[in-house]
């Protein structure tokens, strides 16, 4: 799998062990929302402590802490103050835990972002990769890429897009491709082999492919849908994929 080992110049630097990769696979939940209180995520600490926990149990050792961010909705001063008393108040949590994390966001997708001369906080922390969600499956795919291109021209950033599953037009080869080619990173929400067949297939062979360099729970709450599974979509990955394959993935 790929550890982690360093940082340099912003970005992450990662090493092999490949011996434990078929057996145990470990990888980055790099979408989450247990930071209490932020979003539509864990509401309180008990239940951030809760899916921490969780995550831990199931071989997760490193989070992204991730809660939305709408730029039409509050400034970034703003949104990173709140995100500051929220980690204040579960710092002792993780530091108990032992779990490693990084602090981000998920930031919307709409040109209100273009109000800002910079979104480098808004950044995974220690790198320059920016969780980015688009703005809705129903979108037209060549509004997406506009945005993406407009924000390269203007940010120093590297874009993950969030939970790319979640986007019919993601599915069509030749829209897809179009996105390869703006060099961007992509994440996968774990729940996408809960997902239809063809939603299934086609995720399965971008991981093959090695289009997909982030997994994520993209845990809300303890319990329901949007609770922090990864076990069950662990074995099957690691049923379906190569050493090779796995070893692509953070």
């Amino acid at each position: 799998m790929p550890i982690i080992t360093g940082m340099e110049n912003n970005k992450i630097y990662y090493s092999q062990n490949s011996d434990r990769v078929m057996k145990h696979f470990r990888f980055i939940d790099s979408h989450t929302h247990i930071l209490p209180g932020m979003d539509d995520g864990a509401q309180n600490v008990e239940e951030s402590e809760q899916m921490i926990l969780s995550l831990s149990k199931q071989g997760i050792e490193e989070i992204f802490l991730t809660p939305h961010y709408y730029s039409h909705k509050e400034s970034v001063d703003n949104f990173l103050q709140r995100r500051e008393e929220s980690f204040q108040a579960l710092k002792s949590t993780l530091y108990r835990s032992g779990m490693k994390y990084r602090l981000g966001a998920e930031v919307y997708a709409i040109p209100a972002i273009f109000n800002y001369a910079n979104l480098d906080n808004l950044c995974i922390e220690g790198t320059d990769l920016l969780l980015l969600e688009m703005s809705s499956p129903k979108s037209e795919p060549e509004h997406e890429l506009n945005l993406i291109a407009e924000i390269y021209s203007r940010y120093p950033i590297k874009i993950v897009l969030a939970h790319i599953d979640r986007y019919p037009f993601m599915l069509k080869q030749k829209v897809f491709k179009q996105f390869t080619q703006l060099d961007v990173y992509m994440q996968l929400n774990l729940n996408f082999l809960d997902a239809g067949f063809l939603t299934k297939q086609r995720c399965l062979k971008y991981l093959k492919q090695g289009h997909i360099q982030f997994l994520g729970t993209d845990c809300h709450r303890i319990t329901g849908k949007r609770s922090p599974e990864v076990e069950k979509y662990r074995s099957q990955l690691k049923a379906k994929l190569t050493e090779e394959e796995l070893n692509d993935i953070y």
